[in-house]
């Protein structure tokens, strides 16, 4: 993953817990305790840091996830790739049905990245399904978070539900995602 991916969880961590507590954190995890933004870094230090952060702050690494994925929607985004996110939608709904040409968009800037690719459908009264496919593992509940962050940044309640698992016999999330009132 990017660098940047590591700089905003130093950025929430430290905000939420402290500079002091972000050391503790590089320190068990074997990392730097800064990263480059534009430089590829091995998935392996993503997770360590997760695994850490974890033990340090004695709360699940799920919960650390979806925290972070909201922190990644509603702030690192905006902050750093406002006009790519413009151009992708303007309400919770239009975003959703384009992540994959913002990923896209997102890749001229990061040659390495692979990103997760998304399949939104209308199913239910006021939501969608969305599929998540990612060569990552565990990574679920960061999309939550994610999905969540969403409606955050555009004052939508938005209420999101790991539906399913990816498994051997089906190779993708589906997260519920119920969006207004």
């Amino acid at each position: 993953m990017y660098g940047l991916i590591n700089e905003a969880m130093r950025r929430l961590i430290t905000d939420q817990a402290g500079a002091q507590t972000w050391s503790r954190i590089a320190a068990r995890a074997e990392t730097a305790e800064t990263f480059v933004g534009l430089l590829y870094y091995d998935d392996d230090v993503t997770y360590r840091l997760v695994g850490a952060a974890s033990a340090e702050l004695d709360t699940p690494a799920e919960d650390l996830l979806r925290a972070f994925g909201q922190y990644w929607s509603s702030r690192v985004g905006p902050e750093n790739y406002r006009d790519v996110l413009g151009a992708t939608g303007t309400s919770v709904t239009t975003v959703l049905a384009n992540l994959d040409l913002m990923h896209a968009r997102i890749q001229n800037l990061y040659p390495e990245l692979v990103p997760p690719s998304f399949s939104v459908s209308d199913t239910f009264d006021g939501g969608v399904m969305v599929e998540y496919r990612s060569h990552r593992e565990g990574l679920a509940p960061f999309v939550v978070g994610l999905l969540e962050g969403l409606g955050t940044l555009y004052n939508t309640p938005t209420v999101v539900t790991h539906e399913r698992p990816r498994s051997e016999e089906l190779p993708f999330d589906v997260f519920r995602v119920q969006i207004g009132g």
